[in-house]
């Protein structure tokens, strides 16, 4: 074995090590906007739903479902009821 397979093989090694750090501290990052969006409610004023009708316009009912699921670790229940409030208050 010469000395450049040697350094092929420790560089990959070092870099699945690395990759390895980085995705568990990605799940960790997950981990913890997810309960930080759970200890912080969602403040639902009127700018808010004027924020939410205009994505509604603009994308659809659908899309605006996944986006606040997506933003703010809601339920799709949870997303839902809330487009359809405010749909609702047309």
């Amino acid at each position: 074995m010469d000395w450049t397979t040697v350094m092929l093989i420790a560089s990959l090694i070092l870099n699945a090590f690395l990759i390895n750090i980085i995705a568990q501290q990605s799940k960790d990052l997950s981990a913890l906007k997810r309960k930080q969006l759970h200890t912080e409610p969602i403040v639902q004023d009127a700018e808010f739903h004027a924020s939410i009708k205009e994505k509604i316009n603009t994308i659809g009912v659908i899309p605006t479902v996944k986006f606040l699921r997506e933003t703010y670790d809601l339920s799709l229940l949870e997303a839902k009821q809330l487009v359809d409030r405010v749909n609702e208050k047309e």
